[in-house]
Formats: C-alpha cells, structure tokens, sequence
C-alpha cells in the first residue's frame, strides 16, 4: 500500500532529476571542451614539428647541393662566389662577401662580394683587413665564429667608407685548411628564421651549420691545391715531350710553342670553357709526338716523299695518341692529337672523319699545324708569306679546315696585328 511518505519520495526524485541533468551535461561539456583543446595543442605541436622537419629536410637539401657544387671547383674565385651564393641562400641574406688571408701581406682581401660596395666604388677590391681587426678580423686571429645581432653597437665592427650593409646583423666563421686560417665568410642575414609566425633568434645552432659549411669549403680549397700542383705537374711533362720533339725534328723548332699560343687564343676567340682550353692548348703542345717514332730520314727529306714513307709520316698521329694513352692526366688529348690531320671534307688522315665527326680540338689544331706549317722554312720549300697563308686557309675552308674555326683565327690574327 503506497503511503503518503513513498508519495513524496517519488515526487522529489522526479523534482532533483532536472538538476542532476544539468550538472551532468556541464561537467560532460567542460570534459568535452578540455579534450578540444588538448587535440588543438597536439596539433599545433605536430604542425611545428612537420614544419621542423621541412625545414630540416630543405637544409639538408641544400647542403648536399653545397657539398656537391663545392667539391666541383677548379679555382679559389670560382669556388668562393659558389660558396657566398650557397650560404646567401641558406641564411636568407642578400649581401655577404668572403675573404682570403694573403700569405705575403697577412692581410685578409675580398675574392668574392654580394651587395657589399655601393656601385662605381673600388672598395671591395681596396679593402684589406689585418688579423685582430674588425670582426672578420677577430674571427680570423681567434678562429672562432660568431653572431653579432647589431653591428653598429659591437666595439669589433669597422666602418669602413663606401661600404654598406644590407642588415644589422652578422654572421662570420673561419675557414681553416690543414690547421691554418685561410680566410672567413662574412654573412648578413635579412632577418632572423620565422617559426610559426615568431622570429627566432640566430643561436649556436646556426653558427654549428655554417661551421659545417666552412669545413666543406676547406676540402674544396685542399681539393683545389691539389688540382693545381696536379696541373702544374702536367704541364711540366708536356713541355717536356715537347722539348723532346723539337730536339727531333730541328725544321720545326718552337713550332710547339707558337701553336701553343696560337690554341689558347682561338679558344678564347670561340669563348670556350678554361678546361677545354687547357686540354686543347696542350694538345697544340704535344701534337706531333708521334714523330718521335719517326726515322730522321723521312722528316728531313728534301725531295719527295715516295707512297711508303708518306704512310709512314701519316701513322705518326696513331703512334702520338698510343704514346699519351696510358698516362691518365694526358688520356683526354689523345683523341685531338690521334685525328689532327683529318680533314674537314673527309679526304684526311688516319679515320677519314668529316665535319662534326672531328673532335673540335683537333679541328683547332689542324689549322695551327697547317698556319705554322706555312709560314715556317722546311726541307723541300722556303716559307710562305703571313698574307699568302691566310689567303691558303680561306681557300682551303670548308675542304680542309672547318670555316667557323678559320673565321676564329683569322680574327685572332687580326687582333695580334692592330696591338
């Protein structure tokens, strides 16, 4: 039997329920709410870190693109303005300039700016600092780098006239090759990174990567070193096989160092790269070589030569090209020396290659030999004029020799005349 208490039980029950809801549905809500945010703050942190590791990715990018260009260079110049661009680059900065510590003065000169002089103005290359002054300066006596945030507020920094400096800011390292300083790189980024829409402040990471950098750039300059004793090795051997073919045909005495002469100014008329003209200059050098397997008889012969000694004259390219071959520096001339006497035409020697079938060099070459050859006393005939053989080399273009190289040395001709 329900009683009147049980009644009023039920009746509070159904009463509280209302506000049993609400505290309920606040308490879910405020639970709700707070696991919002944490997913809101997870992903943010997640979105900084993918934007690290782009970030991150984008710099290794770049510095294996560094440590590959750098490792290609040939010179100190070429490998300096490759390095200022690279690290230009990867500090967003528009100026910069690197500098190399003189042996003989001591004294560090700019080999490569970006944005560092005001126009006209010889100051870059008139500016020379000594050890201990200015940052770069300090950098180079205490080989270590540094950030500088405000170089106009830093005791270390120089002013120097008709100078400018695109930002405030400063980053300088050394470069060290065997143990010894041989220059710094001076950096003025624009601004400090951005990261997730706040500046961040240059630290020691960034100073640790440009260390990174200035360690790549001191292989290159090793690397370079040797490249240029390698070089100048080279070119002592070849002198020397030159030497060795004059002392064996005395009719062409200096030929090889007048066609020398005559191969790096054609190549510089047809702008071609320094390799190649150092290949094709000593090519020009050495390309009568193969004489040296020749009898004396043959080569200092007045009258003419019978059919079997003039095939003995022609294998003289083929024994020049198998002398040279296994000597790996000398290996990239052999193709030019091996097809020296080939004619444009096809009629030459010793493959009969025509046109573009000739190794460009060679195509130099043969109209060197061919000059000199004309303009020079030989056994069975007194020299041509200088006027008589250009005459020769433009009749002969198109059969004999290629027109455009012909064109080329005949404008070096000119040159040489008006000076």
């Amino acid at each position: 039997m329900i009683t009147t208490l049980s009644v009023l039980a039920v009746i509070l029950v159904i009463l509280s329920l209302p506000a049993f809801f609400m505290i309920f549905h606040s308490r879910f809500i405020k639970k709700i709410n707070s696991q919002n945010q944490e997913i809101i703050q997870t992903k943010e942190k997640l979105q900084s870190y993918l934007q690290r590791i782009d970030s991150l990715v984008l710099t290794l990018k770049k510095m294996h693109k560094f440590s590959v260009g750098a490792t290609g260079m040939s010179s100190k110049e070429e490998l300096s303005r490759f390095v200022l661009d690279s690290c230009c680059e990867l500090f967003d900065s528009q100026s910069g300039s690197i500098m190399m510590l003189e042996p003989n003065s001591g004294t560090l000169k700019i080999i490569a700016s970006r944005n560092v002089a005001a126009e006209n103005s010889n100051a870059v290359e008139n500016l020379e600092l000594r050890l201990g002054e200015g940052v770069a300066g300090k950098v180079a006596q205490e080989g270590k780098p540094v950030f500088i945030e405000d170089i106009e507020k830093d005791p270390r920094f120089v002013h120097l006239p008709d100078i400018r400096y695109t930002s405030k800011s400063m980053l300088c390292a050394p470069i060290e090759t065997k143990g010894k300083i041989a220059g710094v790189i001076n950096i003025h980024p624009d601004a400090p990174p951005v990261i997730n829409g706040k500046s961040a402040v240059f630290d020691d990471k960034n100073l640790h990567l440009l260390a990174i950098l200035t360690d790549q750039v001191a292989v290159a300059l090793e690397n370079i070193e040797l490249y240029n004793n390698l070089q100048k090795t080279y070119l002592e051997m070849v002198e020397s096989l030159a030497k060795a073919i004059d002392a064996k045909d005395s009719y062409t005495h200096d030929h090889a160092d007048r066609a020398r002469g005559y191969a790096a100014a054609i190549c510089r008329e047809l702008g071609l790269p320094e390799s190649i003209t150092k290949h094709v200059e000593y090519a020009a050098l050495i390309h009568d070589i193969g004489k040296i397997g020749i009898d004396n008889s043959v080569l200092e012969k007045s009258g003419k030569l019978s059919p079997e000694e003039r095939k003995k004259i022609e294998q003289h390219p083929i024994i020049g090209a198998k002398i040279i071959e296994p000597f790996s520096v000398l290996a990239p001339i052999a193709p030019i020396i091996r097809h020296h006497h080939e004619y444009y035409n096809g009629m030459g020697y010793p493959a009969g290659l025509k046109g573009e079938e000739i190794p460009l060099g060679s195509r130099i070459v043969t109209i060197i030999d061919s000059f000199d050859a004309m303009t020079s006393d030989r056994p069975y005939r007194k020299a041509m004029s200088r006027i008589q053989a250009v005459q020769e080399l433009k009749r002969s273009a198109n059969s004999q020799f290629d027109p455009g190289v012909v064109e080329a040395f005949l404008r070096t001709l000119e040159h040489d005349s008006s000076q």
